[in-house]
């Protein structure tokens, strides 16, 4: 007898250079300074462009926003949930903009993540950017890229158990995830997954990551 799957709404996104790390930066007290960062590079206008796709296909859902519960990288469990969404919103990040769209809609926002692990990825990250010599720095990354990826892999353990623990009967789940996570895949054991997808060309892509 087949499982009855609950629905689950996944997008995948894109992060702006410079987003990595930001809500563990609140975190470690370095708000002022990454706020300040936000509002310089907030004119990407490939990111914005894949926000308003987003957008775009989210409302052509037409989705009961009452009873829907949003799930988003980066967001840690911590009771100031808003908060942190309503500054980065503030800095003009379209992500967080977007998100709290949803909420005055009366979507409901969840804690996501675990501050231990976002703390762990953000310590990680500054020791990357902060070797100077290309020896170190080659050494450096390549350790980053083996940590990072276990990290990854235990950021998206945490966030499956937070979603399938907090869910209320009834609710529809919509999971905004970085596109190195894999988080999805881990979620067709418990979910219907459906996934609202913005393709920007590579050339856009390229203006993101600056390749």
């Amino acid at each position: 007898m087949m499982k009855d799957l609950r629905r689950l709404i996944y997008v995948p996104i894109l992060h702006a250079r410079g987003d990595s790390g930001r809500t563990a930066s609140i975190l470690h007290g370095n708000a002022k300074n990454d706020i300040k960062r936000g509002r310089i590079n907030k004119g990407l206008s490939a990111v914005d462009e894949m926000w308003e796709g987003i957008a775009t296909k989210m409302e052509e859902l037409n989705l009961p926003w009452n009873q829907t519960r949003v799930y988003q990288d980066g967001v840690p469990v911590c009771g100031n949930e808003l908060e942190i969404v309503s500054r980065f919103a503030e800095s003009g990040s379209p992500n967080f903009l977007f998100i709290l769209d949803l909420i005055k809609k009366r979507a409901k926002l969840e804690g996501t993540e675990s501050i231990d692990l976002l703390i762990r990825e953000y310590d990680l990250l500054n020791k990357l950017l902060m070797k100077n010599s290309d020896k170190d720095r080659k050494k450096t990354i390549a350790e980053y890229q083996v940590k990072s990826r276990e990290l990854l892999t235990l950021r998206d353990e945490f966030i499956l158990k937070r979603i399938t623990s907090t869910l209320q009967k009834g609710e529809l789940p919509i999971v905004f995830m970085g596109i190195m996570h894999r988080l999805d895949k881990m979620l067709e054991t418990n979910f219907l997954v459906s996934y609202v997808i913005y393709r920007l060309p590579f050339r856009s892509i390229g203006t993101i990551y600056n390749i």
